[in-house]
């Protein structure tokens, strides 16, 4: 009878190892969105609800969209209707329910709302817990709670990842699927393929179809390694042909 194996290497890492111009790529352009909205939360200091605030889901938020910003999860659509959507359903939580199981009904209800709106973001689980753990100033502010700072902020640290990111050579937002995938393969089809492997929230169609491209240019080159391509030598006819 067969039975699976438990290997330890499951709890090794399986990130491969960075590049220094990555990890400083990555280290600053959080710095330099972070550093923005704090700039914009101490130029306009307020002390009556709604007011800017640095919360703790946004380092979450940077280190998707400048650490790994081809990934579906931190999409500008996921990031800010994700931690947007999950401050809404904290708020109405918390509306009707503070006690004990406020918290982990807030962040359940949260995943819920954000795959069904297609905005599945890690933060926006933080954004909920937060608010669950911490209720009195959210109760303040209300439903406004959800638009700021948790929209504003969001928004303004996707935008500066946008002119980051471009401005460092990266392309975020990630490419949509389009006609430049030639591998016989449709986006519908790509898209199943993620769906199936249970893989489309963490790689792109467009990616996947560069990813399967390049993986067929290498396969080829590998056909040709094993060529001979030496020129075949030429067999003289002077002398054998009569008249």
């Amino acid at each position: 009878m067969h039975t699976r194996r438990f290997h330890l290497s499951g709890f090794l890492p399986v990130l491969p190892q960075p590049t220094g111009p990555d990890a400083w790529r990555a280290a600053l352009g959080a710095c330099f969105g972070i550093g923005l909205c704090a700039f914009l939360v101490s130029a306009f200091p307020s002390d009556h609800a709604p007011h800017l605030a640095l919360i703790a889901p946004l380092g979450a938020t940077a280190v998707l969209v400048f650490a790994a910003p081809n990934a579906p999860l931190a999409q500008p659509w996921s990031a800010v209707v994700g931690n947007t959507l999950s401050a809404l359903i904290a708020v109405g939580v918390l509306s009707v329910y503070s006690g004990p199981w406020a918290a982990p009904l807030a962040v359940g209800l949260a995943i819920f709302a954000m795959m069904f709106a297609r905005a599945l973001h890690p933060p926006g689980g933080a954004v909920a817990l937060l608010a669950a753990l911490d209720p009195v100033p959210v109760l303040e502010t209300g439903f406004l709670y959800a638009l700021v700072p948790v929209s504003a902020m969001t928004a303004l640290l996707v935008m500066s990842a946008i002119l980051f990111n471009r401005l460092s050579g990266r392309v975020y937002p990630f490419r949509q699927a389009g006609d430049e995938v030639r591998l016989g393969l449709s986006a519908d089809e790509l898209a199943a393929l993620l769906h199936d492997y249970r893989q489309a929230s963490n790689i792109g169609v467009t990616d996947l179809g560069r990813l399967l491209v390049a993986a067929d240019r290498e396969a080829e080159n590998h056909r040709f390694d094993t060529v001979n391509l030496r020129p075949v030598p030429q067999i003289s006819t002077r002398g054998k042909c009569g008249g």
